[in-house]
């Protein structure tokens, strides 16, 4: 099978055989919560696969599969914005309008495919009160799914020029989910009709109007649709082509492409979601990390909603939708953050910085300062996997270094010399109880070799001199390497 990255009048192709192949699988989204991934195999491999659709903002499986006689792959082209399976005798086409509730599904040639559904929440399974009803209205299919006792949602489907209503439950077995030990990896699907077309629109809503209306405007404005999400995609990857274009080996080129738009297709109009398929909510500290390659408008709002969501104890959420739980680091890289793009804030908007910075230090003093350094408890850093490490409860390298750029960034807003003396004391102790002269410790106390040494030295490069660094990393980097991955 040959894969073929493709944008820009530029393209990088290489041929993989036959079981590598297999193991491939694309992924888009519609920037809505919702997204499409599909493998290149001859049946999906993982209950994760399938087309997923947004509704009262949380994610459900709707599509399991869009069957075609022949799964044979020669050739599959990502152009970002879409993407395209190459077969002997035909070709499919993919693409998720932007911000909508919708897949496009186009072939050279009209042909019979199949419809596999799976209408649930992606977190649940549900074995009973699971009832499909299949109608035409209006020249649109519509199917009503019923989970007794839940829900009622609604499917529309465009652009069959025939059908056949096949109306049979399927035991569906994956693969990768076996694999993973991730249960269950056997679950049954539903079967629903069969299609003739060569181009289909499938819309999803709690209302049946609203789902009949978002397929029929879709179908109708194909072309158009699929014209707008390849301008939006170009205009946010020529924001990086400065950049991008002094990149001259091919793959690495079309490796950091892939990258930006990996980020662009996680970021909605309300953030950026943690990563899929598994993950859909906003993690602080990932969108934090993230937002450097986002437009300045999304910039700003993850900023400002974050700084209004300072906790008691001077610490922001860990998740978005779970305002109660913090954690160690998503606040001090919010004011990384803000220390890097200062520039782009005006007075008022500084003012309310300072506000939020003072009292962000000052309740972390008074909730998490032990002996002139800032501890956490077990399962509070990104590092959140528990192999006999405690789940790095206590003083902690990268913490640390977030806490002196709170102090930079606040001697920055106020003026107030006091904060450069904090910093000062504070990097000097660091040193003293941290660096042995040759390796950078990840705890107090603690100098197990983690690689979040590279935070700290990314947060803060001034800890340790440009030798000391170097010093640290040959000493460290050999114990971190994996030839795996």
């Amino acid at each position: 099978m040959l894969i073929t990255h493709y944008i820009f009048e530029e393209k990088i192709s290489k041929n993989v055989n036959d079981i590598d192949a297999h193991k491939t699988s694309f992924l888009l989204s519609n920037k809505n919560l919702g997204y499409l991934l599909f493998s290149n195999s001859d049946k999906p491999r993982s209950r994760y696969e399938g087309v997923f659709f947004q509704m009262n903002n949380k994610p459900y499986r709707v599509v399991a599969d869009i069957r075609r006689k022949n799964r044979e792959i020669m050739e599959i082209v990502n152009k970002f914005y879409s993407v395209e399976r190459r077969f002997d005798e035909n070709r499919e086409k993919f693409f998720m309008p932007y911000h909508m509730n919708s897949v496009a599904y186009e072939l050279d040639d009209e042909e019979w495919i199949s419809l596999i559904l799976d209408v649930r929440d992606i977190y649940k399974i549900p074995e009973f009160g699971r009832f499909y009803n299949i109608f035409e209205e209006n020249n649109t299919l519509v199917i009503r799914y019923t989970q007794e006792g839940e829900f009622d949602a609604f499917i529309a489907i465009n652009g069959a020029s025939e059908y056949k209503i096949i109306d049979k439950w399927e035991l569906a077995s994956y693969e990768f989910d076996r694999e993973r030990n991730s249960m269950p990896h056997e679950i049954y699907v539903y079967n629903a009709l069969k299609l003739k077309s060569d181009r289909v629109v499938i819309s999803f809503s709690s209302e049946r109007d609203s789902a009949i209306r978002e397929a029929m405007y879709v179908y109708e404005n194909f072309s158009m649709l699929k014209e707008k999400n390849k301008r939006m995609t170009e205009e946010f990857l020529m924001h990086r082509w400065n950049y991008v274009r002094n990149i001259k080996n091919d793959e690495i080129r079309f490796a950091y492409l892939c990258c930006l738009n990996s980020l662009y297709q996680l970021t909605t109009e309300d953030g950026i979601i943690a990563g899929l398929p598994w993950f859909f909510q906003y993690w602080t500290r990932d969108e934090l990390i993230s937002i450097i390659n986002v437009d300045d408008e999304m910039k700003k709002k993850i900023i400002f909603r974050d700084l209004k969501m300072l906790m008691d104890d001077g610490r922001i959420p860990n998740i978005v939708q779970i305002p109660e739980i913090g954690n160690a680091d998503s606040v001090g890289w919010l004011f990384k953050r803000i220390n890097d793009l200062l520039g782009m804030f005006g007075i008022r908007e500084r003012n309310m910085i300072r506000e939020k910075v003072l009292e962000s230090i000052g309740r972390l003093n008074n909730t998490y300062m032990k002996n002139g350094l800032l501890f956490n408890n077990k399962n509070e850093t990104w590092m959140d996997t528990d192999f006999g490490c405690g789940g790095r409860e206590g003083i902690r390298i990268e913490i640390q270094a977030l806490f002196l750029i709170m102090f930079r960034l606040a001697f920055r807003l106020t003026r107030n010399d006091k904060f450069l003396e904090l910093e000062s004391i504070l990097k000097k102790k660091i040193r003293r109880e941290f660096w042995n002269n040759e390796i950078l410790a990840d705890g107090l106390g603690d100098f197990t070799i983690r690689p979040n040494i590279f935070i700290a030295a990314y947060v803060y490069p001034e800890l340790l001199t440009r030798d000391e660094w170097r010093i640290c990393f040959e000493n460290s980097i050999p114990r971190l390497w994996c030839k795996w991955g």
